[in-house]
């Protein structure tokens, strides 16, 4: 015997009476084989068809169901205990032969497959086993001798042939706790919901456990590891495809930050509408089944027409109201709300005043209905509550991510936001038409001088289209910069670059910024008035 029915209670979350597996004989690769003894006893042999007692088929199935989440739940290992193992659907249950009061029934389930940590297929089979001769039924004498109805099974190793009752096949959801109690925890009756710790992100099918998204940085500064490795820990990581060219490029990345991330693991990409090669760049990436696709520097209807297409979410960049409107208007799943201490390029044309970012979150969060994420400045724990409180659904951070070990970019590069001064922390204007939050380099003196040098037209390489103004090559500088260069390149940063003082792993950052979070929480519970779903 593989496991006894007190072992099974311990993986299965069930009790009697409504636990249908009595023991498991064995466990072999994808296939479980486990058993229940009924009895005359039984309170639904009582209580349905009582003037001719037979077994509920729905619990036939119930049984197949739950030695198959057995079979899920070993495999899974100790993971499976933050899981809840739901229903999903019964595609097909064939009955062929009731089950009597006293029947041992055999359940034999194989596991089909399962998908991306969220849904397993199975078939499940059950059998009334011959050995039960001495069953105490009044109709058990009659059956003895009688012609199978059924087929027999003739894969098991016990010693006694049983005829076949039913076969099924179902699939079941795997679905995480956290975000089962975050959708449906006071849902019912509309309660609103106190959060002590951070609650997950959750929008449409998306899901990540930590509400952080780390900010895209382009060109090439958070690729693959960063991505995989933030996505690993349960936030959300971002490749950045600006400033790519070869559609297999941003391919490659994705599959190798998934490879780092896990199955579970949720990787988006970030890129500008002005970017050029942009539908080949992002039709590349929903073929590789990106999880979300980040879209700033101007609205492209093209790319939620290709999201809805591909079912994968887009979300929009705004830095005002208006903008956030139209975003949503045009179909994107959330708004990223950028304010003025971001680093890189700014949503705040010649004109127009810069705004603070929990500002812009208040005044967009009564009016646009569908979920916003803050990103620009924010720092640590303490700022992602705060960003929380005022309406957001999560936050984007980009900054912080450099000054870790696992970021793409090179060393020189991390040692620029090691060595930033609060002075040195700089407005520049940029090729594209936008300003640019940006650390002081040699590069940057002559941009703020106007003494840049002039792209060569022979090199250049169309990047960011028409809307270039030729002041100086953007995609030259910040290339220079990400392979250590750091004298004819460009580093962009947030306006608290200031405060990073050393290198840590991913790991290590979220932990802390989760644990900051958490505290605060603590004492002043987050009130979560609706649900996304």
């Amino acid at each position: 015997m593989e496991l006894t029915k007190e072992e099974i209670k311990k993986i299965i979350p069930y009790d009697e009476p409504f636990l249908w597996v009595d023991e498991v004989e064995s466990i072999k690769d994808n296939t479980i084989v486990g058993y229940k003894q009924t009895s005359s006893e039984d309170p639904y042999f009582k209580g349905h068809f009582v003037d001719f007692p037979i077994m509920p088929g729905v619990l036939i199935v119930e049984g197949i169901a739950q030695t198959g989440t057995i079979l899920l739940r070993k495999k899974m290992g100790e993971n499976h205990k933050k899981n809840l193992l739901l229903a999903y659907q019964v595609r097909s249950a064939q009955f062929y032969k009731p089950v009597f009061p006293g029947d041992k029934i055999k359940y034999q389930v194989e596991l089909l497959g399962f998908y991306g940590f969220k849904t397993a297929n199975f078939k499940g089979e059950a059998f009334v086993v011959k050995e039960n001769k001495s069953s105490s039924s009044p109709f058990a004498a009659a059956r003895v001798g009688e012609e199978r109805v059924g087929e027999e099974d003739k894969s098991s190793s016990s010693p006694f042939a049983a005829a076949r009752v039913c076969e099924v096949r179902f699939s079941v959801a795997v679905i995480d706790k956290d975000e089962f109690k975050t959708k449906y925890l006071g849902e019912k009756e509309g309660k609103p919901l106190s959060q002590t710790k951070l609650p997950p992100l959750k929008i449409g099918n998306l899901f990540a456990k930590i509400p952080i998204i780390q900010g895209g940085m382009a060109v090439r500064v958070s690729l693959h590891n960063l991505a995989g490795n933030v996505a690993k820990e349960g936030a959300v990581g971002i490749i950045a495809v600006s400033g790519m060219n070869d559609p297999s490029e941003v391919k490659s990345e994705i599959r190798q930050a998934r490879e780092i991330a896990g199955p579970q693991g949720v990787i988006g990409i970030n890129i500008m509408g002005v970017a050029a090669h942009f539908l080949s760049l992002v039709k590349a990436a929903m073929e590789e089944k990106v999880n979300l696709i980040i879209q700033g520097a101007g609205f492209r209807e093209d790319i939620f027409e290709l999201g809805r297409k591909y079912s994968v979410p887009i979300f929009s960049m705004a830095s005002s109201l208006k903008v956030a409107k139209k975003g949503e208007a045009m179909g994107a799943s959330a708004i990223v709300i950028e304010g003025a201490d971001a680093g890189g390029h700014l949503g705040f044309p010649k004109g127009h005043p810069f705004r603070k970012t929990i500002d812009i979150v208040k005044e967009v969060a009564g009016v646009v209905k569908i979920p916003l994420i803050a990103a620009g400045g924010i720092f640590d724990g303490r700022d992602i509550v705060e960003m929380l409180r005022a309406g957001a659904k999560g936050v984007q951070m980009a900054t912080r991510f450099v000054a870790t070990k696992e970021c793409d970019v090179h060393q020189n590069f991390k040692e620029v936001h090691l060595k930033a001064k609060k002075e040195d922390i700089v407005i520049i204007h940029s090729p594209v038409g936008l300003p640019g939050r940006a650390i002081k380099t040699p590069l940057v003196e002559k941009i703020l001088a106007g003494k840049a040098p002039k792209p060569d037209p022979k090199k250049c390489q169309g990047c960011i289209g028409m809307v270039c103004d030729k002041s100086y090559c953007i995609l030259d500088a910040l290339e220079n910069a990400r392979k250590g260069d750091i004298e004819n390149g460009l580093v962009f940063a947030g306006s608290n670059v200031w405060r990073v003082k050393k290198i840590v792993s991913v790991k290590e950052l979220i932990q802390e910024l989760v644990r900051e979070a958490n505290a605060i929480l603590k004492q002043e519970p987050l009130v979560v008035k609706e649900i996304y779903v």
